[in-house]
């Protein structure tokens, strides 16, 4: 089956251990929906390698860049805390410089006791994920199943790595996207992919921009599940591993229970026809249960790309794709885009199943403005700002330099240790930012889309509409460690600064970032950072 079904069993109810992997990077040609291109491999698979284990587990993964490009890489942990190991982070310009090819560095960190849940590792330099340096990485809950006295109510655990897809090299969209000629204009994908396996339509394919394509017949794609799976309960894990878009996604004949966001967070919801909307670097985790009725067709996965920006002639927006091997004989309904919201669980209102006890006000507040610009001091090369600095890695990692030594592209407010804080990101743009935070989870306190006008807040404003104090969710807010901004909108967020570091805070649309909309935060230690890390330093040199 297409897709990773995974072994909860292996790592639920033993003890911490220590799990070691041995990666090495290379690049290839593959035609994952048809069309033939080149993308990165880890230990020649694309998607790289799906990583499995329990809280408390000691994770030793050496990575070696075998690129024969000159290309630098490093790796992120998505979503994990990375408590005492901010140098693990894999974040290129703060934490580490980029492997060099024919190195060799060892990532070895301990997953903190309290983090569970669906987690994903991609590459953190360059805009390498966009040509698929990614991969799983599920964090087992230890449960005692004998004391509990009854198991997690579903038979089997799937990993699904949904995305969209570009036939072009992502260096090379980005050096369109931040071009004179790109206007701006959002690069549109080309297709959707599913662990790396997708359908593209070669008619389909733009004549100012040939392709290598072979149609893949119907046929011919995998099912997402084995036959055994039908009509069993089943937990399934969606990772959005994306540049650019975000989807909702129905099952035909099935419901989809949310069960938790990101890093494993429980929220509350009823089952419905359909989940969204996903974005770069979200995750969600489903509970599928059937119908009882047996399906006059046979059941498929749909997905639809948030509709915000897409203008590609080649690319189909909703797509569908067999939940089961498909029979030439079982009649195949099209996608229903209509159908998606007659039951539709809007991930953008989800609350925490539990209820939480915050503090009635932060004893700091962050205020910050995203935005793409195209200023003549540029050329009118579009950029992406926080406040008024456009992020650009220093030769050097922050981790390494003192604050001193940081530049002007670098906008990193200091926060004191166990503050409880107040993030409110404005978003100015016509299109949504998911906002993902390195080191924390947070709480999403407020959310708010304007129709009309900016639609920005201000806590410090005394007058005019940015002045409006939205209603905060003290009582049950949602935990994530990605959040979608909306357009022409802005999200409060809170969190407990007890992680100290220096970590990255940036747009997860792969172009916006490598466009400059990045920053960082200093939570803890000396605020001149003095005390700089030697061994980030002396990696470099040695790269």
């Amino acid at each position: 089956m297409l897709g990773i079904r995974l072994h909860p069993q292996d790592h639920m109810s033993r003890p911490p251990t220590t799990l070691t992997h041995h990666w090495n990077i290379t690049a290839g040609y593959r035609s994952p929906d048809g069309v033939r291109k080149k993308v990165y491999l880890v230990n020649d698979l694309f998607p790289g390698p799906t990583i499995e284990c329990r809280s408390g587990d000691r994770l030793v993964i050496h990575v070696t860049n075998s690129l024969d490009s000159r290309e630098g890489v490093s790796i992120h942990w998505h979503g994990l805390g990375m408590r005492n190991a901010i140098n693990m982070d894999g974040a290129v310009g703060f934490t580490q410089c980029a492997i060099a090819t024919d190195k060799t560095f060892v990532y070895d960190f301990v997953v903190d006791l309290e983090q569970a849940g669906t987690f994903w590792w991609h590459a953190h330099s360059q805009v390498e994920r966009g040509d698929g340096m990614y991969g799983g990485l599920v964090v087992h809950k230890p449960v005692d199943f004998k004391s509990e006295g009854k198991g997690p109510g579903y038979k089997d655990e799937v990993l699904f790595l949904v995305g969209d897809w570009y036939h072009r090299s992502a260096e090379e969209v980005l050096g369109w996207y931040t071009s004179v000629r790109g206007f701006g204009n959002e690069p549109v994908p080309d297709s959707m992919l599913i662990n790396g396996r997708g359908t593209f339509d070669c008619s389909m394919a733009a004549p100012a921009r040939p392709v290598e394509c072979v149609n893949i017949g119907r046929n011919q794609f995998p099912g997402l599940l084995t036959p055994d799976l039908m009509n069993t309960t089943t937990r399934l894990r969606l990772v959005n591993v994306g540049s650019l878009a975000g989807f909702t996604i129905q099952i035909s004949s099935a419901k989809l229970t949310p069960l938790t966001v990101d890093s494993g967070f429980s929220i509350t919801g009823a089952a419905p026809d359909s989940v969204g909307i996903i974005y770069p670097g979200e995750r969600v985790d489903l509970l599928l249960t059937w119908d009882d009725t047996s399906p006059a067709t046979s059941p498929r996965l749909h997905i639809s790309l948030d509709p915000e920006h897409y203008t590609n002639s080649a690319l189909r927006p909703n797509q569908s794709f067999p939940m089961f091997p498909v029979s030439s004989n079982i009649p195949t309904p099209p996608p229903s885009p209509a159908s998606m919201i007659r039951n539709h669980f809007d991930l953008s209102s989800a609350t925490s199943r539990h209820p939480i006890s915050l503090p009635e006000a932060a004893q700091q507040t962050i205020l910050l403005y995203t935005k793409t610009q195209k200023l003549s001091i540029s050329a009118n090369h579009p950029q992406g700002f926080m406040n008024r600095t456009s992020w650009s890695p220093q030769s050097a990692p922050l981790l390494s330099l003192p604050r001193s030594a940081w530049d002007e592209n670098q906008l990193i407010p200091y926060i004191p240790s166990d503050a409880w804080v107040d993030i409110v990101i404005n978003n100015l743009d016509d299109g949504s930012h998911p906002f993902h935070l390195h080191g924390y989870s947070f709480y999403v306190l407020a959310s708010h889309r304007s129709e009309n006008g900016w639609g920005s807040y201000n806590p410090y404003s005394t007058s005019g509409a940015s002045s409006i104090a939205p209603v905060m969710n003290l009582r049950n807010p949602v935990k994530k460690d990605t959040v979608s901004v909306p357009r022409r909108g802005y999200v409060v967020i809170r969190l407990k600064a007890d992680n100290e570091g220096i970590w990255m805070l940036h747009c997860h649309v792969l172009f916006h970032q490598g466009s400059g909309m990045a920053m960082g935060i200093h939570v803890g230690g000396d605020e001149r950072h003095a005390g700089v890390d030697l061994g980030a330093r002396e990696f470099c040199e040695s790269a």
